[in-house]
Formats: C-alpha cells, structure tokens, sequence
C-alpha cells in the first residue's frame, strides 16, 4: 500500500500562498544526523556514521523533458483510470489499481499533476486528520475555495480536483489546502522548489529558475534492492542546452530540502551561484535518496561497529547507479552521456561509495568526490580489504579525485576521518595520480562531521569540479 501523506509543514502565513524567488534555509542546533528511512519506509533522524535561492554542449544523449502545455497524454491514462477505479471489487484493489496508475504516472514524460489540453488534474490523499482538501496556486489566485478536492469513490481515500485552464498555461505554483488553511505541497508533483514557506509544487517548469523533478519508487535496475525516491535537479533553463554534465549525489533526503539536519546541503543554492559566476557549467545534479539499508549499500565489504557484521551490497548500489539511474537519466534529459562528463559526490559512507562508484564503473562515472569518506571501512573492526586496498590492486586509471574531511590527527586515530583520508592522499599519488590536478585534496582543520560542514565545503568542490566537466 502506498504510505505518502500529505505534510502538515509549510503551513503559508495568513493563508497566503508562497512568494516565488524567496529562500529559505534553516538550522539545526541538535546532533548530527543523517536523514534515513527506517524498515517500514517512514523517514527518521539517526546519527552519522564515523564519528537557496531556488529560482533559479556537446551531443546530447537525449531530448528535453516534455513540459507539459496540453502535449502529454496522461489524460487518457487518467481517465481510464478513473473509469476503472469504481468497479474494482474492494479496497485492495482500488489500492493496486493506484499503485499501478501512480508508478505510470510518475514515470511519464509529464508526471504529475496530469496536463492535457485545458485540463489539469491533481490526485492525493486526504488523510483522516483532515476534513476536506483543495488546490490554490497562481492559477486560482491562492484561494483555498477555488478548486476543490472530492474523492474519486465514497470511502477510498484519493481525493481529485479537476481543473479547466486556459492554454497555453503559465507554469504556476501550488500547494495542497487541508480544511482551507493549512497549506502544503503536493508530495506527488513532479516538479517542486523551495522559498521562505518551504516546498512548493510547480505545474511546469518555469523559464528562467530553477527546479527539482521527482521520480519516487524508482527501481530501473534496482535488483535485490529497495526501490527510492531519485531527484533531478535542473537549473534555470538548463534543459534549452546540449550536453549536460551530471552530478550522482547520495543521501538525497538531506541535499535539498531546508528542514534537512544542519539546513542540508544547500546544493541548489550553491550550483546556481557556481553556474552564474562561470566556475560550472550547467549541469544536472542527480539526487538518490538513502534507505534503512544504508550501511549496507554504502560498502564494499563487511565490518563490525559494534553490532555484528554489517555491509557488503555496494556491488548491487554501485550496479543501480551505473545500469538504472544513470540510463533513465541520459535517456529523460540532454545529458552529454560520457564518462569524463559525469561525477559522484557524497560524505561519510555516501563519500566512500562514491569513490567505490568510480573504482567499479571508470567507464561510467569518471569523477568522484569524498568528504569526510568512511575509508577505515573493511578494518574498524573486521580485517577486510578498505577502499585504499581496491585501488591500490586495481587503480582506476583515468579517474579525477576530490578527498576532504575536517578534523584533525594525531594519527592515528584523529577525528571526521581525517587520519585515514590522509593515507588515501598519499597512496593515490604513489599510484600516480597528482596533487592538485587529477587529484584534489583539502582538509579543513576542526570542521565538524555534518551537514553544515559540507555545505560549506560544497563551492569550494564545485570550483574544483567545473574545469573537468567544461574541458570533457
């Protein structure tokens, strides 16, 4: 059964709708925290391992997204659908038939809401706590009485709103409106952004700023694993262009969103400023949320923290990366779909199986960034080959670097996995990468292990990033 709910956040001022161009970006002044779903697929805050502005080639791969206008045909998918909801025999199958309508629909050209010529329909879940539910946005004014929501049948929670528009549409902005005053974003859109409110939903893009464009579920290539929520990030106007770089990032639960532990990231805001001062070109960030499974996607081999083995599935992640996500993407948007023209980013075991990524797949991906990267991975409490040992077995030759961390020594030991990111360093030039050019290294004395401390490392990597996708 699907679980999304509508969030109870984002509640507007006075009722109000969100103001376009604002941003918002909050802290967090508890522990530091990696934002991970737990067995059931509900979102919880657990303790790290190891210790924006939203508004904004070469051949490409594929064509631009669909951007909706009345070109999509998720109207007829949605009427039948509709048709097809009532005479289900129970609730279990209203349930399957959703589930089955909303994987299509997610993984439509448009997604949702569904467009079609003067039509818009928006779909969601109401929820028990709620009375009644409706959609205000630029279309209606803000107003919460506009466009009502009515269930699609009496007694199976899908609400609908039907909604007429004059074409061509103007990309608008809109949220989900529970008893005509709490206001929240469609958790079911394909495109959101951010402003002082929080999340927003998007009908289209807009020209001009930026945006995010959900996939939830996504499973291309996915093998044994749990499906997961992947989000592109797309730049003002970037999909008008050829030959986009792609950046993979891990833990997509705590790149974008202000709520984030520490704020997030903050990778938005920080890849529309590199773009606008020329230090990168356009490029698409690609977000691949976490799961309860983490430890174990994240590395390469088992190790013991404490609880008994754990680890050894970044074969199968590294795998999803390289065969699912990658091609949907290459596919869906103007990627300029080579090697040199993609990176890998993460921190702590997301930085260590960013690294495991290039290793594995040089051919794939041919640029990986570290920060803070759990690399004592294999040997905390095991005695299995770390990161250092697989390249130095098997160096991928061809492959640009970036290692950080905080902290500081004495090493042994030291802190934010300083020590062991040094070791790294010195191995990687042995084996004939150089210092500040196919290797980049940087440490920042005393940083902490957390969001904060990456966001704030995060320009300094994209400045370092944008001459090797530029010269690809």
């Amino acid at each position: 059964m699907l679980t999304i709910a509508i969030g109870s956040s984002s509640a507007c001022a006075g009722g109000h709708g969100p103001a376009a161009g604002d941003s918002s970006s909050s802290s967090d002044d508890g522990p530091a925290t990696t934002v991970t779903p737990t067995s059931d697929g509900a979102t919880s805050s657990g303790s790290s391992d190891g210790g924006g502005v939203d508004s904004s080639g070469e051949g490409s791969s594929g064509a631009a997204p669909d951007m909706g206008g009345g070109t999509d045909d998720g109207c007829a998918a949605y009427d039948a659908f509709a048709a097809a909801l009532p005479r289900a025999a129970d609730a279990q199958a209203r349930e399957a038939l959703l589930e089955a309508f909303l994987y299509d629909a997610w993984r439509s050209p448009h997604g949702l809401p569904v467009r079609c010529e003067g039509r818009m329909v928006v779909l969601a879940r109401k929820g028990e706590e709620a009375t009644t539910l409706s959609v205000a946005g630029d279309f209606d004014g803000w107003d919460p009485l506009a466009d009502p929501m009515a269930p699609l049948v009496d007694g199976f929670d899908l609400w609908v709103a039907e909604i007429a528009v004059a074409e061509p549409m103007t990309p608008s902005l809109y949220k989900l409106v529970r008893d005509q005053s709490a206001y929240a974003a469609d958790p079911w859109a394909r495109r959101y952004g951010y402003d002082r409110f929080g999340e927003y939903s998007l009908t289209d893009a807009r020209a001009g700023a930026s945006h995010h464009e959900r996939y939830p579920g996504f499973d291309d290539g996915i093998g044994t694993l749990q499906p997961r929520d992947v989000v592109v990030y797309v730049p003002a106007d970037a999909l008008s262009r050829a030959g986009l770089p792609v950046l993979v990032m891990h833990d997509g639960q705590n790149l974008f969103a202000p709520d984030a532990p520490f704020g997030g990231w903050q990778v938005g805001a920080a890849v529309d400023a590199a773009i606008a001062s020329g230090e990168l070109p356009p490029l698409l960030v690609v977000a691949i949320d976490n799961t309860a499974a983490r430890f174990d996607e994240y590395s390469p081999v088992t190790d013991d923290i404490g609880d008994g083995p754990v680890g050894g599935r970044a074969d199968e992640y590294a795998d999803f990366v390289a065969m699912g996500v990658v091609p949907f993407v290459d596919a869906r948007y103007p990627t300029a779909a080579t090697a040199s023209s993609r990176a890998t980013l993460g921190s702590s075991m997301g930085g260590l199986v960013s690294l495991y990524i290039a290793w594995r797949h040089p051919d794939v991906i041919a640029r990986a960034g570290s920060m803070s990267g759990t690399l004592q991975w294999g040997q905390i409490g095991l005695d299995n080959d770390r990161i250092l040992e697989l390249f130095e077995q098997s160096p991928p030759v061809g492959v640009w670097l970036y290692l950080d961390s905080g902290g500081d020594g004495p090493c042994p030991g030291g802190s934010d996995n300083y020590c062991v990111t040094v070791q790294m360093r010195d191995l990687l030039t042995q084996l004939g990468w150089v210092l500040g050019d196919t290797l980049q290294w940087l440490h920042a004395p005393g940083a902490t292990h957390d969001e904060a401390a990456w966001a704030a490392r995060l320009p300094g990597f994209l400045a370092l990033l944008g001459p090797q996708l530029a010269g690809r």
